[in-house]
């Protein structure tokens, strides 16, 4: 029987132990954590509390226990350790560390797209100094963000002087590096282009829209979806341009995507990369809506089965009429969680494929913070937002003030205003 190691527990690790489960494969999950605050531990068929970090013990046991594949979910850090005990083993990883490194360092990736002619946001230098001369030649409004974080990690938004030093010493605060980038704040409509790689050749999956509960910071991005406008001009535009930088940067098998941003000026402009899964988790509904399965295309790979360029998906050209949604549940409220209510009712509903959820009773929960996803599919708008509501109405999650600390999402216009475009855009085309 062949054996995965999974390290340890983020979003995607429990889709990726069912699935290699599913194939017949004896499943390990280690990291230094109790099962209770790694759950994968409680879908695999055995647990380690080695850490991680730990490469010569991880290496010693794989080599005892005859592990076949080694494999990790979003996290960034165990892709990281991933990578060199596949090195150290011999095994297959999708993922290699030149080309991770573009991930992983903002400047280096923007550096890149400036010299290959992709639109980025124009930037500042700042010297850790913070001289005079250098705040005198920002423009406001910037962005402020560590290189090497995700998930909004030490990124501000800064609309004068003092703002931007109180973020600069905040991006650093949180940061592993030296360096800080501080760019022109973009304003407009977000998404990002999801991509499948085999062999070097590289399919655009699907566009993925993002959007935030009017009121809440624009980055806390409650829903993100399939239903999108802009997909024909996308296509056109831009994405040769991002094919040929996802060569460059040496992405030739797994999955990748590229975040990017319409802005008031009427320009895309690219913001990151990410040479993984995506947070969001919209690889669970590209199952249905684009036929893409990047659970299977990752673990397979994994086990040494070469993934073939002519199962990589068509690349999407026009809107699709189907629906993908992730409803991300993100705090407005910090405190200690209480109670969590309607999570095992809406698994339940045939629409759902993922309810999954890292937050307990008792954790201690901070101001925009996500909690968790729920990951749906619907044939249409309607059912969409018919949905959503439904999910508003049945999922809490209380503090001990008996608050509920979820945003709720609810700007169903919008979201029915671009379908429609979309498809408008698709018959047009």
């Amino acid at each position: 029987m062949k054996k995965m190691l999974m390290l340890g527990t983020s979003y995607g690790s429990i889709e990726m132990i069912r699935y290699a489960k599913a194939k017949g494969a004896y499943t390990i999950v280690t990291d230094y954590l109790k099962p209770e605050k790694s759950i994968a531990k409680f879908e695999a068929d055995e647990y380690w509390m080695t850490n991680t970090a730990d490469l010569d013990q991880l290496e010693e046991k794989c080599r005892k226990e005859q592990i076949n594949a080694i494999i990790c979910g979003i996290s960034e850090f165990n892709l990281e350790m991933c990578m060199k005990l596949c090195n150290r083993l011999g095994l297959p990883c999708y993922c290699n560390e030149e080309a991770w490194s573009y991930s992983r360092d903002k400047e280096k990736f923007k550096t890149l797209c400036k010299k290959l002619g992709v639109p980025v946001a124009a930037d500042y230098f700042l010297s850790n100094a913070l001289t005079q001369k250098e705040l005198e030649n920002v423009v406001y409004p910037v962005v402020v963000k560590p290189v090497d974080m995700s998930g909004n990690r030490g990124i501000s938004f800064c609309n004068h002087a003092e703002e931007l030093v109180k973020a600069y010493h905040h991006a650093k605060a949180v940061s592993k590096s030296d360096k800080i980038i501080v760019e022109r704040m973009l304003h407009g409509k977000e998404w990002y282009a999801y991509y499948a790689m085999a062999e070097g050749k590289i399919s655009l999956v699907a566009l993925n829209a993002m959007h935030s509960q009017p009121g809440e910071p624009r980055n806390c991005y409650s829903i993100t979806t399939t239903v999108s406008d802009n997909v024909e001009r996308y296509v056109k535009e831009v994405n040769p341009s991002v094919i040929k930088l996802l060569e460059k940067v040496g992405c030739r098998e797994g999955v990748g995507w590229v975040q990017f941003m319409l802005d008031e000026d009427g320009s895309f402009y690219i913001l990151e990369m990410g040479y993984r899964l995506d947070g969001d988790m919209m690889f669970i509904p590209h199952r249905e809506v684009c036929g893409f399965d990047s659970v299977a295309w990752l673990v397979d790979y994994a086990f040494g089965e070469k993934n073939d360029p002519k199962d990589l998906p068509q690349n999407q050209l026009h809107a699709f009429v189907k629906c993908g949604v992730g409803y991300m549940l993100w705090t407005n409220k910090q405190g200690t969680i209480a109670d969590m209510q309607g999570f095992d009712e809406v698994a339940n509903w045939p629409e759902v494929q993922l309810v999954e959820s890292l937050a307990q009773v008792g954790d201690t929960i901070t101001l925009h913070r996500s909690l968790g996803n729920i990951m749906f599919t619907a044939d249409n708008c309607n059912e969409m937002c018919s949905l959503i509501e439904k999910i508003n109405r049945t999922v809490r999650i209380l503090n001990t003030a008996g608050e509920d600390v979820i945003i709720h999402y609810d700007n169903f216009a919008y979201l029915t205003e671009i379908y429609q475009k979309g498809l408008r855009e698709r018959d047009e085309f």
